[in-house]
């Protein structure tokens, strides 16, 4: 090197990196410095033949780091340029995006002429970056790192993290075989701008800061053992090295081990030679600090928008946020929202939650009843496991004025897609196909019937679950009080978790047969079985921490796209839910020697638990029924409705014999072959007008068209209606 390129780059250097603070020389030179400025899309057209195997690439982006000069590419289903601390920033999506730099991202250097190592950090460091957090990271994930992975059995390099309890840490792999770290102690808010900022020299050993403080230091023995420039160790940013598992994960053998990636926005992201000295990373701090909140998407459950009044069944797509919505393979029409005409209450099927069905509320509150589960060697074998519904699908079968019917297909599949009692020979395991009709009042019957190689081996059939969004923990949406119960004679009890968790098997009231999960709305969920099919109810008192939350609380459902099947929420950052109990079994309405079926009323009420009582007694002893003008008249309980034909030139007179112990509340009437002649309806002599307390509608079948009637009302008497052509 020449003495004018010498003279060149040590001016160079000093003038950039040399800073004197209180007497104290800190040289730092610039190694990476991302702004997040620009972002640069590129799109290329794959050439791909037939027979190649590669995953091919069409959409590509890049960002510019501004000490080499060079361009890196972001990876990933979804990142965007947002509205940063200084200038802009990148938002990456938690789940795909990351950017990965090689050894080309060392070697062109403006302070170094002959190409040396400068750049590679071999003594004292800084790592700093503007961060704000859109949930805390699953397990500790790097906001940048040069450290070789702890399973190669080598300790080299450094890492700048964010652990899954949202604290900051500096990671250092010393010359004597160990790896140093060091943690913040509190944990950092979400949806907040925050400087993060991690330091390493011999002399001052690890620090960490936050918002220009030093948070915490640690001195060591050991000397820093850098990753040498022979060792390919790629620059990770905002992706782990490694595959692990989640903190807080309850069955390891039914949890894979994924990558960890970063979730929110980054802005600033430096790295240098060097450790800054306390006031020089204070004043930086001082100087950018903002209160303006991040370019961070709303993260709410979707259950569509305001019902417009109107009682119907909707396909539609249901967007959750834009990073999550990003790696799904649908178009229109992937979930199913049932809307109601005299609340803003909804039943969802989204594929969010596997499908699963929820009872959201008027306020929000989602509810559902579970699913089937078997189970095998990986643990769980039930939709919640079926993180990309590839074996789950919803159909509308009827949306008309009188009532909706909705069937939902699932497979009992483990976190891996393996089967429940998988037939070796056939290769078929566990399906269920569940069928709900919904009535105007939001009552519904689930008609549950499990396909199966074993429908008497041991399932799961029913569990009530309150589903939270980012920002709900349980006691939010539950009273402490959070189940009422009652038998078919009346007897009711209500159950706290205020101070310790109620029984797992409750001995009062005896034979409980109907339930309501007690949430901080107008409406709330209710369920009950059939007395004769002799329902046993649990509470559920497993995998609980009083010390978090006195209710259970998980996050590997809904919405968490990796295999697991079980992990503990101690943050409400993530979407969760709790259970309360469980219908622990009930006998089976109907079966076969590949089926098995049961069936549960459910469904919202604004009512106490003495009026789901009566509800479930009309439904489970319904009042004897008598037709003139009809024949085949029975009770159908999967569907609560009477059906009957049509055989005396459309008109029907019924006869129910309503009672005490067989009330009549508001109840349906399937009427087959009445074609498309509009009905006159007679109520115990009055005609009624057609309105939201008479609804009649037509469906169409390959064998005619049936007349389907709701009627709202309640009765423990003698009740005619009479059904004529107008």
């Amino acid at each position: 090197m020449n003495n004018l390129n010498i003279s060149k780059r040590l001016g160079f250097v000093v003038f950039l990196a040399l800073v004197r603070y209180g007497g104290v020389m800190a040289q730092t030179i610039p190694v990476f410095n991302f702004s997040f400025d620009e972002l640069r899309e590129e799109r290329k057209v794959v050439d791909m033949v037939r027979g190649e195997t590669y995953v091919p690439k069409e959409v590509f982006a890049f960002t510019k780091e501004s000490v080499s000069g060079l361009e890196n590419e972001i990876h990933g289903k979804y990142y965007k340029l947002v509205d940063g601390v200084v200038g802009n920033a990148v938002l990456l999506d938690g789940y795909t995006a990351y950017l990965e730099l090689g050894d080309d991202a060392l070697e062109k250097n403006p302070y170094d002429d002959e190409g040396d190592d400068t750049r590679l950090i071999k003594e004292s460091f800084t790592v700093e970056s503007w961060i704000a957090l859109g949930a805390y990271p699953k397990n500790t994930v790097p906001i940048f790192s040069h450290r070789r992975a702890v399973e190669s059995g080598e300790t080299e390099g450094y890492s700048l993290e964010i652990d899954s309890w949202g604290r900051v840490a500096l990671f250092i792999g010393t010359q004597t075989e160990k790896t140093e770290s060091v943690f913040s102690e509190n944990t950092l808010p979400l949806n907040t701008w925050v400087h993060v900022a991690g330091t390493y020299s011999k002399e001052d050993g690890l620090s960490v800061y936050v918002n220009g403080k030093l948070v915490d230091n640690k001195k060591i023995s050991g000397k820093f053992n850098y990753v040498t420039s022979d060792v390919e160790t790629s620059f990770l940013i905002a992706k782990s090295r490694t595959a692990m598992r989640p903190t807080g994960t309850i069955r390891p053998n039914g949890t894979a081990e994924t990558k960890i990636f970063f979730d929110g926005i980054l802005d600033e992201l430096k790295v240098s030679n060097g450790a800054k000295p306390s006031k020089q990373i204070a004043d930086y701090y001082k100087k950018y600090k903002t209160n303006k909140k991040p370019d961070l998407p709303v993260r709410k459950m979707p259950s569509g928008p305001q019902s417009p009044g109107v009682f119907r069944a909707v396909n539609t797509t249901l967007s959750y946020y834009p990073g999550w919505d990003a790696p799904w393979a649908v178009g229109d029409n992937a979930d199913i929202v049932v809307q109601f005409d005299e609340s803003d209450c909804k039943f969802v099927f989204w594929r969010g939650t596997s499908y699963i069905p929820s009872w959201v509320t008027e306020n929000g509150i989602a509810f559902n009843n579970g699913f089937n589960e078997g189970w095998n060697d990986h643990g769980s074998c039930e939709p919640m496991s079926d993180k990309k519904t590839k074996y789950s699908s919803v159909k509308i079968v009827e949306s008309n004025k009188a009532r909706v019917v909705v069937q939902w297909r699932y497979a009992l599949v483990d976190v891996l897609g393996t089967f429940a009692f998988e037939d070796p020979e056939t290769g078929w395991g566990d399906w269920t196909n569940e069928t709900y009709t919904i009535y105007p009042d939001m009552t519904a019957v689930r008609n549950d019937k499990l396909l199966s190689n074993a429908p008497n081996a041991a399932h799961e059939w029913q569990e009530s679950m309150i589903v939270m969004s980012p920002g709900e923990k349980p006691e939010d949406l539950l009273d402490l009080a959070a189940l009422t119960v009652s038998n078919a004679k009346g007897d009711e009890k209500t159950f706290s978790w205020e101070f310790t968790t109620p029984p797992l098997f409750p001995k009062e009231p005896v034979n409980i047969n109907s339930q309501i999960v007690n949430t901080k709305s107008k409406y709330k969920p209710f369920s009950s079985i059939r007395p004769q099919d002799n329902p046993v109810m649990d509470v559920y008192a497993g995998e609980q921490r009083r010390h978090i939350s006195v209710f259970p609380w998980w996050n590997h459902w809904p919405v968490a796209p990796r295999p697991t099947d079980g992990r503990f929420a101690s943050f409400s950052d993530r979407a969760a839910h709790s259970s309360i109990s469980h219908w622990y079994t009930w006998d089976a309405y109907k079966k076969t020697d590949r089926s098995m079926t049961k069936i549960m009323l459910c469904g919202l009420t604004s009512k106490n638990i003495t009026e789901v009582a009566t509800l479930s007694k009309s439904w489970s002893n319904p009042a004897e029924i008598s037709v003139d003008g009809a024949t085949e008249a029975v009770y159908k309980a999967e569907e609560k409705a009477y059906h009957m034909s049509a055989s005396n030139g459309n008109m029907v007179d019924i006869t129910l014999s309503g009672s005490k112990d067989s009330p009549i509340y508001n109840p349906a009437f399937v009427i087959k072959n009445w074609g498309e002649n509009e009905p006159e309806i007679s109520f115990n002599g009055t005609v009624l007008p057609k309105s939201k307390d008479l609804r009649y509608d037509f469906k169409h079948s390959l064998n005619g068209i049936d007349l389907i009637v709701w009627l709202r009302t309640e009765s423990t008497s003698k009740t005619t209606i009479a059904i004529k052509n107008k």
